[in-house]
């Protein structure tokens, strides 16, 4: 935890810090008490990816330099997410229909994982460039951008109505967090020392929250529009 920290804070913080721990004990505490279910082995993939991430962070944050920054900024977010999604497979696809079971082939996992793509990927696509429109004009620190941007897609993406539901669950908040920490730290991290420094530091940068679940919803409403007719979407 410590390398971690030294890894990613600017400088020390004890609000970084309590959130690790935060996330460690939420995180633990859920797979210990669910095992090792489909859900639990996908997290730990996903906090895998995270820590591999954070390995590689030089190489990863290097990639790409012919690439324009926001060009690099999307094009990194969306083969993130696609990894990530790729991990939720086992457990929570866009559509039920395409889980990925013990009985699934090979192909048949390939297969489904492929359509899973096609109707998710889009959607990353404008949910990054909605990230890309709001720290191109605002300057958010390293924290501020994971924690802000973190909770804004957990909670486009289902949390809300979720939290509101059971609001007793939000000591587990961290725990679906790390998915778009493993999606969204990266890209921001190759593109933060090209982005205009004369950006506003203002709370206009916190629009990013309902902006991001705005998104999150006509995107999620179009995915199960297109998916009801093709079998995919329950009615």
């Amino acid at each position: 935890m410590t390398s971690f920290l030294a890894r990613l804070l600017p400088k020390p913080g004890i609000g970084p810090a309590l959130y690790c721990v935060w996330a460690i004990v939420a995180i633990g505490l859920s797979i210990g008490l669910s095992g090792l279910s489909p859900e639990s082995v996908t997290r730990l993939l996903v906090i895998a990816l995270l820590l591999g991430e954070l390995a590689l962070r030089p190489t990863l944050v290097g990639a790409l330099p012919a690439l324009t920054p926001k060009i690099r900024f999307l094009v990194l977010g969306i083969v993130l997410a696609a990894a990530v999604e790729g991990m939720h497979m086992i457990s929570m696809p866009v559509f039920p229909a395409l889980r990925i079971v013990g009985e699934t082939s090979f192909v048949q996992g390939l297969v489904r994982y492929a359509l899973d793509l096609l109707f998710t990927l889009p959607a990353y696509a404008v949910i990054f460039s909605l990230l890309w429109f709001f720290i191109n004009r605002y300057r958010y620190g390293l924290w501020n951008y994971i924690l802000v941007m973190g909770l804004a897609q957990t909670l486009g993406d289902g949390g809300l109505f979720f939290f509101i539901d059971t609001p007793a669950m939000l000591f587990f908040l961290p725990y679906p967090m790390t998915n778009y920490h493993a999606i969204n730290v990266i890209p921001f991290l190759a593109v933060r020392e090209h982005l205009p420094p004369g950006r506003s530091a203002s709370a206009v940068r916190y629009l990013a929250i309902p902006g991001l679940i705005g998104a999150y919803l006509v995107c999620g409403a179009i995915i199960k529009l297109v998916g009801r007719p093709l079998g995919l979407a329950p009615d």
